[in-house]
């Protein structure tokens, strides 16, 4: 989904490099991705491809810095070819390459033939039992009516640590009513996962940190409304609470042996065809 913040209503629109049968575009950073492209002459679809491309790697809010770059080379196909982000003051390089699965569905992945996107574990923590499972219309015990709870709570001691089960940032740290001390952590554009009543957090934790798949975020609590020590852990998908134990969440996939020469050859291909100075510079 397009960020509003993102872009400017002017449009500078940049002459293309032609390569071959593709086309590459330079982004220069120095103002924000969404203007800085649009100013290359990329198009909103473009933009939001490259977003998405590099939402589990990159946070587009936080970590550009002046002078940084994207190269995004075309083939004629809707989305981008290649996606290749260098980051001038770490030298870091971020490259993504287009594959399309025998179904039609196009994903991005590195060099390698791995997913860019992160999977999920199947649960945050090591916990004793399930005391409330994701329903409908439960009845709650504190407030005394029924109502829909759409979490699951995982009983377990006070103080197990609880993990983050998937890459992403933290957007929320703190009190929050009646789900006591929280954490929110956002993956990608599509997902968000909530972890509520801890008794306390991790050490150096802050809004807009970046968290790995299974670091310690927290510990089980009481905090907030609770009739005990649990872990209350939500799911959400495009905006909607889903049920965190039988949602089907994103497998980080490698692309089979049957298939990855030819991704190879493709992505060397398009890599070659780049001019010397497009060419990415790897850290040490």
């Amino acid at each position: 989904m397009l960020n509003g913040n993102y872009f400017s209503t002017t449009l500078n629109k940049q002459p293309k490099k032609t390569l071959n049968n593709s086309s590459t575009t330079v982004v220069n950073i120095s103002h924000s991705f969404g203007v800085d492209a649009q100013k290359a002459g990329i198009s909103f679809s473009t933009i939001n491809s490259v977003i998405k491309a590099l939402s589990w790697q990159l946070n587009l809010h936080t970590d550009l810095k002046k002078g940084d770059r994207f190269i995004i080379v075309n083939d004629g196909n809707i989305k981008p070819a290649a996606i290749i982000y260098q980051s001038i003051v770490n030298n870091k390089s971020i490259e993504a390459f287009a594959y399309k699965n025998k179904h039609g569905n196009t994903s991005y992945f590195d060099s390698f033939g791995h997913s860019l996107s992160s999977s999920f574990l199947r649960a945050p923590l090591k916990y004793k039992r399930i005391s409330s499972k994701f329903q409908l219309k439960p009845y709650h015990p504190i407030l005394k009516t029924w109502r829909p709870y759409r979490a699951v709570d995982y009983a377990a001691k006070h103080s197990t640590p609880v993990y983050s089960t998937a890459n992403g940032i933290i957007t929320t740290k703190g009190k929050k009513g009646s789900l006591g001390k929280v954490i929110i952590i956002q993956h990608d554009f599509d997902y968000i996962t909530v972890y509520a009543h801890l008794s306390k957090y991790a050490n150096n934790l802050y809004k807009d940190k970046k968290i790995k798949k299974g670091q310690i975020i927290g510990y089980v609590g009481s905090t907030g409304h609770s009739t005990g020590p649990h872990l209350h852990y939500e799911l959400h998908h495009k905006g909607k609470r889903r049920n965190p134990i039988t949602y089907k969440v994103p497998v980080q996939k490698s692309i089979d042996h049957i298939n990855i020469k030819k991704f190879k050859t493709k992505i060397n291909k398009i890599l070659s065809s780049l001019k010397l100075e497009y060419q990415p510079k790897y850290a040490n």
